[in-house]
C-alpha cells in the first residue's frame, strides 16, 4: 500500500511540473540571459515591473516600461591595437537588434534597431553606447563607430522603451531581444528575454 501511494505522489509530482514547464515556455519564449557559444550573455532589466495600464494625459511614466539590455562577454582579453573598441580582438561588435514581443504567448509586434551611424530609428539615436574616434588623429572627433562590448565587460549597449498606448493590445507582454554582431569578423547572434509584464486597461 506504501509503495503504491509513493508511487501516485511520484506521478502526481512529475504531471505538476510538466504543467510548470509547459506554462513556462507559453509565458517566456527565452530565457531572461541566455548564453552562447561564444561566451557572450544578454540580460534584459525592467525599469517598470507593472501592471501598466494604458498611457492617458496624465500617466507620465507609469504606462512606461523601459529595457536596459546588458551584454556580458566573457571572452579573453587580449592586448591588441585598435583605433576604436570595434577593432578590439575578441570585443562583441553589434550591428543590430531585432525585437519581437509576445503578448500571451502569442507573437504580435515585430521591430528592429541598427546602431548609429546608420541607425533606422533616429530618435533612439542616443541610446546606443557608441565609441566616436578622431578621423584624421586630431579633433574634431566626431566618426562615429559600432557599438562593442570588450572582454570582460558587462555594458548596457541599448534601452528600449515601450509605452502602452490604449489601442494595443492588453495581456501578458514578453520582450524577446535578438541582438546580431561579430566577433573577430564571425556572425553571432545573442538572445535574451524579459520578464512577463501585465498591460492593462
Amino acid at each position: 500500500m506504501k509503495g503504491h501511494l509513493r508511487k501516485r505522489r511520484f506521478v502526481l509530482v512529475v504531471s505538476f511540473l510538466a504543467v510548470v514547464a509547459a506554462v513556462t515556455l507559453v509565458l517566456l519564449p527565452a530565457t531572461a540571459g541566455s548564453t552562447t557559444d561564444n561566451r557572450l550573455q544578454l540580460d534584459v532589466v525592467a525599469t517598470n515591473h507593472g501592471p501598466i495600464a494604458a498611457c492617458t494625459e496624465s500617466s507620465g511614466e507609469s504606462c512606461i516600461v523601459r529595457h536596459n539590455l546588458y551584454v556580458r562577454n566573457t571572452n579573453q582579453l587580449v592586448a591588441a591595437p585598435g583605433f576604436s573598441r570595434a577593432n578590439v580582438r575578441n570585443a562583441f561588435v553589434i550591428s543590430r537588434i531585432d525585437v519581437t514581443v509576445f503578448v500571451d504567448g502569442v507573437d504580435t509586434y515585430d521591430y528592429f534597431y541598427t546602431p548609429p551611424p546608420d541607425t533606422n530609428y533616429p530618435p533612439y539615436a542616443g541610446h546606443w553606447v557608441s565609441a566616436v574616434t578622431c578621423a584624421s588623429g586630431s579633433p574634431p572627433c566626431n566618426e562615429v563607430r559600432s557599438p562593442a562590448v570588450l572582454p570582460g565587460e558587462n555594458t548596457a549597449i541599448f534601452y528600449d522603451g515601450w509605452g502602452h498606448g490604449s489601442d494595443e493590445v492588453n495581456g501578458l507582454h514578453v520582450f524577446r531581444y535578438t541582438i546580431h554582431g561579430t566577433v573577430n569578423g564571425a556572425p553571432v547572434d545573442v538572445t535574451g528575454s524579459s520578464q512577463p509584464i501585465q498591460m492593462t486597461d
